[in-house]
């Protein structure tokens, strides 16, 4: 292993020309904390990438907007499954051109599983912000309750169009990331439960914190792990820690037993 630097140091762009040109084939490696790129080159080729949950260009893309990281090199001759197609320079082009603004996106709005709500507005009195009609289309469906893949569908418009506009109004101070869902043990309730789930008073303590909540929570959505859904009333108590309660039907028809995962958000 070869260390090479620091993106302080030395641009991710001209670490590509350069294994490009040398015709290198191994693995670039760039660490930063506990995140990590990687990239294979083949005689000079990339032909694969992985960047957290990203892979192939995309995973590539978004390395051209790390602001720091170490940088180290192992010569290697084995063959990948390719997930690269493009040459060297128009993978550059495209970094250069949009990688930091993709990164900073993917900072900004790391999923379509994310919630947001609005914020308290910019510290700045004096600033002021140009709303369109898009913006205002996303500002009104920003209730803590619908994630970015709800406000993709509901809104019409496209996830490109959404992803900015959530951007420009977190860095505005207009929006904020809220977490709603949560993962807990299913425990099945006794056979007088009352049909709702049982959860603890902390959670709804949490959930308070969200603007559209701040009266409590009267119903959730209990997904499982294969995505099946269902509403249910809730109630709290406390001593229930990071279990939730549910009625023994909703354990059958979802076949989940004692100990097993399920997430939950509060609907209503």
């Amino acid at each position: 292993m070869s260390l090479i630097g620091t993106l302080a140091e030395i641009k991710i762009a001209d670490v590509l020309r350069l294994f490009s040109s040398g015709k290198k084939s191994g693995v670039l490696t760039v660490t930063d904390g506990a995140h990590q790129g990687v990239v294979r080159f083949q005689k000079g080729n990339i032909v694969h990438a992985l960047a957290g949950r990203l892979h192939g260009e995309e995973a590539l893309v978004d390395l051209f907007g790390w602001k720091s990281g170490q940088l180290t090199f192992v010569p290697e001759e084995r063959s990948v499954t390719p997930n690269i197609v493009k040459d060297v320079d128009a993978l550059i082009l495209e970094g250069l051109r949009v990688g930091e603004i993709l990164h900073r996106q993917r900072e900004l709005v790391p999923s379509e599983r994310a919630v947001f709500q609005l914020a308290a507005g910019p510290q700045d009195e004096t600033t002021q912000h140009s709303i369109g009609r898009k913006e205002w289309t996303i500002i009104r469906m920003l209730d803590g309750v619908m994630d970015v893949g709800e406000l993709i569908e509901g809104s019409e418009l496209s996830k490109d169009d959404v992803y900015r506009i959530l951007c420009a109004l977190i860095e505005a101070g207009l929006a904020a990331r809220v977490e709603t869902r949560m993962s807990f043990r299913v425990q099945a309730q006794g056979l007088l439960g009352k049909g709702a789930a049982e959860l603890d008073e902390r959670v709804d303590n949490e959930w308070r914190k969200i603007n559209r909540f701040a009266s409590g929570v009267l119903r959730v959505e209990v997904r499982s792990a294969f995505g099946k859904t269902t509403p249910l009333g809730v109630t709290f108590r406390s001593g229930v820690g990071r279990d939730v309660h549910l009625p023994r039907n909703v354990m059958s028809d979802f076949s989940l037993k004692e100990g097993d995962e399920v997430s939950i958000r509060p609907i209503a």
